[in-house]
């Protein structure tokens, strides 16, 4: 079995957020309840959702680097 381990990029910020907002609206009770329910909001990202992510996620890079790393506050980050 495949061990997930929550980093500091950019898939984990996008994937902790995404998964909180599923996960806990069932309210699990144990430990072995919120692992069973991570794992089945894992097991249906669809991958269309996850093609989109990486496309809006290099979208951002591009605009960064087109302003030269400098703030981006017209940019609104799309889900």
């Amino acid at each position: 079995m495949h061990v997930f381990e929550m980093g500091s990029s950019w898939e984990s910020f996008f994937l902790w957020g995404y998964l909180k907002s599923k996960v806990y609206v069932r309210k699990p009770r144990t430990v072995d309840d919120l692992k069973v329910s991570i794992r089945e909001e894992i097991a249906i990202l669809s991958q269309e959702m996850l093609v989109n992510v990486m496309q809006n996620f290099e979208e951002r890079l591009r605009t960064c680097v087109q302003q030269e790393g400098r703030h981006l506050s017209d940019i609104i980050f799309c889900n």
